[in-house]
């Protein structure tokens, strides 16, 4: 891809620094608006979904807190990485807010162990049972987790016959976003924000800039500041509408606020944000598009 001074920007006529002082506005009223305590333990025992919400609301908050940061500090098109997590919160509560609390509560805790017995006997597997010894974990107790671990597989095989997802043991991302009525928006953002988080042929060409009869950079500071400003915008909205599924579950989910804000107090800042618009996740730059009245040439 080429680049020219200029042409990667952005959304003509805001700043970045502009962003980044509104986010950053957005995040101090969330955090005087919010406040994430703790959770009664009968009550999230009951109900997987509350531990979900608090621990979920928790992470969106410091993303935004810690994007606003890396961006003032010239390295906000890493924040790019936060954005997927924000997703699947949306996603996968949407899901679990759909079903009884008993199908949540059982689905919940299969894939729960699941994720812990694997981890578990991951680390068993690569640094052998002396290492795990010495980390408290007996051999006893490791072979217990062995089987408890195909025990749970089996029951999860039961509960992709029940719901039919698509994935063996696990459902697909792109199954629970149907599921939670998130699909566009999955097909939007997932994929493209998973090339942040992992090796990616798309990725690394999308990140060489350059002119083809001269060098190749792969820090053009136009295209970083355009990933920091696509990040910092989609925290902020992935946020609202966690915030929206995630309002009936919050007074037992150890979330509680400041009753005094109303919506009035928050709506000027809600409008200058998007009032900033949105920032598209591809850049006509990365097709060496240009305006129409635009007279450069260039090759991909």
């Amino acid at each position: 891809m080429t680049e020219h001074d200029g042409v990667v920007e952005p959304i003509r006529g805001y700043s970045l620094q502009d962003r980044i002082e509104a986010v950053e506005e957005f995040a101090a009223l969330v955090d005087q608006i919010v406040h994430i305590g703790d959770l009664d333990w009968s009550k999230h025992e009951f109900d997987f979904r509350l531990l979900a919400v608090n621990v979920s609301l928790r992470r969106q908050v410091e993303s935004i807190q810690a994007a606003t940061i890396l961006a003032r500090q010239n390295l906000g098109h890493l924040a790019v990485a936060f954005v997927r997590a924000s997703l699947e919160d949306v996603l996968y509560l949407g899901f679990f807010a759909s079903l009884t609390r008993e199908e949540s509560q059982e689905l919940f805790s299969t894939l729960g162990s699941w994720d812990g017995l694997r981890s578990l006997l991951a680390q068993r597997s690569y640094v052998g049972d002396e290492v795990m010894q010495a980390l408290w974990f007996s051999p006893e107790f490791l072979d217990a987790a062995e089987a408890r671990r195909a025990e749970t597989r089996e029951k999860l095989l039961d509960l992709q016959k029940k719901y039919r997802w698509a994935g063996r043991e696990v459902p697909s991302a792109a199954w629970i976003a149907k599921k939670s009525g998130k699909q566009e928006l999955y097909n939007y953002l997932h994929s493209a924000t998973s090339r942040s988080l992992h090796f990616s042929a798309g990725e690394i060409l999308r990140r060489g800039w350059g002119d083809p009869a001269n060098k190749v950079v792969t820090n053009s500071g136009h295209f970083r500041e355009h990933l920091a400003a696509f990040a910092l915008d989609q925290l902020w909205r992935l946020h609202v509408e966690f915030w929206e599924m995630a309002t009936p579950f919050m007074e037992d989910a150890g979330i509680s606020g400041d009753e005094s804000i109303t919506f009035e107090d928050t709506q000027p800042l809600l409008n200058r944000l998007i009032g900033l618009g949105k920032v598209p996740l591809v850049h006509a730059g990365e097709w060496n598009r240009r305006p129409p009245h635009s007279q450069t040439s260039s090759s991909r």
